[in-house]
């Protein structure tokens, strides 16, 4: 019978996030990834040609699960409102609920990462970092632009700019979690951006 490989490959990928958020892309190597998954060195090679190969199927793999979370709550939110601010201000929320629950502080956004050192990467990689941002912003942005068709904003604003200020906010939030070592740090910037929305269109006027 042959042996399923998937068990080892999700092993090397969740060390190889899990080192790529603490100590950046070029401060992780195969080795090290190798044993924080607890495998050998011919296990990497059967699943990986490279580091950056690596690299891209983590990408390849944060996104579907990123995109899932999205869909998911967004199919919840669609239930409960058929407003499209209300749905998105919905939205908003129960993702910081989600945040909430997490036992851990949030460990970081793999894009993000990324970015951060978007010049050690190859020209693949970095379209996928930036194909990692387009379905939450096709979205997201979607239900702001019928929401300003709806009501105008009390400010001159796009829908763009205000998703970029969710974005600002939860990477910033993060960011300060990561300081503090706790979850209230993104949790109070994600609820400031909602009180920000909320203040744009009057919602308590």
């Amino acid at each position: 019978m042959a042996r399923d490989g998937t068990a080892t490959k999700e092993k090397i990928l969740d060390a190889g996030q899990q080192l790529l958020l603490k100590q950046g892309y070029g401060g992780t190597s195969v080795d090290q990834v190798i044993e924080e998954a607890g495998i050998t060195k011919g296990a990497f090679f059967y699943h990986f040609k490279s580091k950056n190969d690596l690299a891209n199927a983590m990408m390849d793999r944060f996104v579907k699960m990123d995109d899932e979370l999205l869909h998911e709550l967004m199919d919840r939110v669609e239930k409960l409102s058929h407003d499209p601010l209300q749905q998105y201000l919905i939205f908003v929320g129960l993702f910081e609920e989600r945040i909430r629950n997490m036992d851990q502080p949030h460990p970081g956004c793999l894009i993000a990462s990324y970015i951060y050192q978007i010049e050690a990467f190859s020209p693949e990689t970095r379209q996928a970092v930036i194909d990692g941002f387009d379905e939450w912003r096709r979205v997201l942005v979607g239900k702001l632009e019928e929401a300003i068709k709806k009501q105008k904003p009390k400010l001159p604003v796009t829908a763009s700019q205000i998703y970029d200020n969710l974005l600002s906010q939860f990477e910033g939030g993060v960011i300060l979690g990561k300081l503090y070592n706790n979850t209230e740090s993104l949790i109070d910037q994600i609820n400031q951006h909602k009180n920000y929305v909320e203040l744009l269109f009057g919602v308590h006027d």
